[in-house]
């Protein structure tokens, strides 16, 4: 896998962070989120050790909750308070979090593995509509679904695969 010429197959997470890659897994609870932490806990995951979230490897509370309040709100997040745990969140709010805090980082390369499996049709369109944002903005996403209508929805290329092999590639129609 190449981030504008560099080889970071079989890097640590952090060198596609660094090279701004979002990742939205298919397993949000167990993949996704660590669900016994808060959504602010959760919002904080790619930058947790950076200023002004921290300093010195100390956390400013002030700080992260400021700024998942402003996620919760931007990206319509059903909870509570950003203190709750992630596990209490519905599927597609918490599918919601993880967008808000992938996006967050500004990424340049979004890798979206079964993005709406489980959600609702509300959800599933906030999502679509987070993804086309972004498209629109000039991120490249790599969209991996099994869904025929969200694949001919969201893309500009497909490409067909395999056992591992490229077997063929297409441009959809845009519907208008």
């Amino acid at each position: 896998m190449l981030i504008n010429g560099e080889d970071i197959a079989n890097k640590t997470p952090g060198a596609s962070i660094k090279r701004h890659v979002a990742h939205v897994p298919e397993d949000r609870i167990g993949v996704g989120s660590a669900p016994s932490l808060s959504l602010a806990d959760n919002l904080i995951m790619k930058n947790y050790r950076e200023s002004p979230v921290s300093s010195h490897w100390v956390l400013n509370r002030p700080v992260i909750r400021r700024q998942a309040n402003d996620l919760k709100k931007e990206y319509d997040i059903a909870a509570p308070s950003v203190d709750v745990q992630a596990r209490l969140l519905s599927g597609g709010n918490l599918q919601k979090a993880i967008l808000a805090r992938e996006m967050s980082t500004g990424p340049k390369l979004i890798v979206a593995v079964q993005p709406t499996r489980g959600l609702d049709v509300g959800a599933i369109e906030a999502v679509h509509g987070v993804l086309l944002r972004e498209r629109e903005a000039g991120t490249a996403i790599l969209l991996i679904s099994e869904e025929l209508e969200e694949i001919m929805a969201l893309s500009d290329r497909i490409v067909g695969i395999y056992e591992g092999r490229n077997m063929a590639s297409w441009q959809p129609m845009r519907r208008r």
